[in-house]
């Protein structure tokens, strides 16, 4: 579990990429921090969220590459928002949904954030330190690179 000054924070995370070595990569970067789950395409990515919805169950935060196949992650992300809009959902019970993706384009950078709903969008490769000040900047987890406070 990641502790920051005596807190505990244990997030359900949900990566969603055709790699398995990344979604590998992935587990261990979070091993300490959360449950991790995973979708081999953006199809697999909705059947999950849709059933953790069915059984009131949620993930704090997908991970969802772009490039898969049977529904790629653009599409996989507009079809988890329906699910959300459909069941009212306020936005801030939704999951944050981070893209990485090898593709760094405006074109897809505008579409993910703007058009689909992404919270933020990072390019592979990557390092867990980026991965980490991402979740902190959404609010996901205290940013581990910040030291404890000098208070004495």
């Amino acid at each position: 579990m990641f502790r920051n000054k005596g807190a505990t924070y244990l997030l359900n995370i949900l990566i969603v990429d055709d790699s398995d070595s990344l979604r590998f990569i992935l587990k261990a970067f979070f091993k300490n921090i959360g449950h991790c789950q995973e979708a081999v395409n953006g199809r697999q990515a909705v059947a999950r969220v849709k059933a953790a919805l069915d059984k009131g169950e949620r993930f704090d935060v997908i991970l969802m590459d772009i490039m898969m196949p049977e529904l790629d992650g653009l599409d996989a992300t507009k079809a988890i928002v329906a699910l959300f809009e459909e069941r009212d959902v306020p936005k801030q019970d939704r999951p944050k949904v981070i893209m990485l993706t090898c593709l760094n384009d405006p074109k897809h950078m505008i579409e993910a954030q703007y058009q689909c709903g992404a919270c933020s969008y990072i390019t592979k490769p990557f390092e867990r330190e980026i991965l980490f000040e991402t979740f902190a900047n959404l609010g996901l987890m205290p940013n581990p690179l910040d030291g404890e406070d000098d208070e004495g």
